[in-house]
């Protein structure tokens, strides 16, 4: 048997670009195999997935080593660690490292979780550090939320590790891509998915005041006090002053009076024309 990639890890991994693959090929065929490849028992690559392709399409034998895991959740996420400590990648890159590995991570606890509750007796489950309500098959406590974990090992905030997890549930694979190339920012892809999932305001009518009993009766009361402003029989017995104001607007009751002979029956009533001042 000889060396070959494992389809699902292969697919987990970024791509290099044209340009980097090619420089690649250049220092493996000019100065040789710096790092060794990384393999299983089956001899499926773990880490080295460029060192193979460019190896194989120069006809080089490559150098590897075969490690060995206890099961296939470690495994796997050696392949993504790997590949998060050595790569040169942008924020969505990592964060399609991280989330799989957040699966991974959650799934080994959960696994380490069923097995100690297996080896406890009953002596030892009355101190066990896990809820005494908790099971084998229920979701397992953490010291630090695995999100915060995983985070960090990528190098992202939890903010963008969460929202790029979004982003790769709901986007088009036309964003994405924009994403990796570094044609647009997460927050940005983000936002435009939020905005999409908010339900459509509905349309809200402006309703048409119609006018009350007491509505009439102020406005001709208002009327009357301007007719009585315009003839001179209002003013202020202090100052003889008969510019009286409204003390809502300030507009004076002969501007009042002014505008409402311009005005016509379809046109609103005044706000208010109850309260008035000198």
């Amino acid at each position: 048997m000889s060396l070959h990639l494992n389809p699902e890890y292969d697919k987990l991994l970024p791509r290099m670009s044209e340009e980097e693959f090619i420089e690649l090929k250049h220092s493996i065929e000019t100065e040789g195999q710096h790092y060794p490849i990384i393999v299983n028992e089956n001899l499926e690559v773990l880490d080295g997935h460029h060192r193979f392709r460019a190896c194989t399409e120069l006809g080089i034998e490559p150098d590897f080593e075969v490690k060995q895991f206890d099961d296939k959740l470690l495994e796997k996420k050696f392949v993504i660690e790997a590949n998060l400590r050595r790569r040169h990648l942008n924020n969505f890159q990592l964060v399609e490292l991280a989330v799989p590995l957040l699966e991974i991570e959650k799934a080994i606890a959960k696994q380490q979780n069923k097995n100690n509750k297996t080896q406890l007796n009953p002596q030892q489950e009355e101190t066990h550090p896990y809820d005494e309500t908790e099971n084998a098959f229920s979701e397992p406590k953490f010291k630090i939320k695995p999100a915060e974990s995983v985070a960090k090992k990528a190098g992202v905030s939890t903010r963008t590790l969460e929202r790029g997890k979004k982003i790769l549930e709901k986007a088009s694979e036309d964003d994405k891509q924009k994403l990796r190339e570094g044609k647009t920012s997460i927050s940005k892809i983000y936002q435009e998915i939020v905005n999409e999932e908010k339900p459509p305001q509905p349309v809200q009518e402006t309703a048409v005041k119609v006018d009350t009993e007491l509505d009439l009766h102020n406005k001709a009361e208002l009327l009357t006090l301007l007719e009585r402003l315009l003839n001179g029989e209002l003013y202020c017995p202090h100052c003889g002053n008969t510019m009286l104001e409204c003390n809502k607007c300030h507009k004076t009751l002969k501007q009042l009076l002014k505008t409402n002979s311009t005005k016509t029956d379809e046109d609103p009533p005044y706000e208010d024309t109850t309260f008035w001042t000198s």
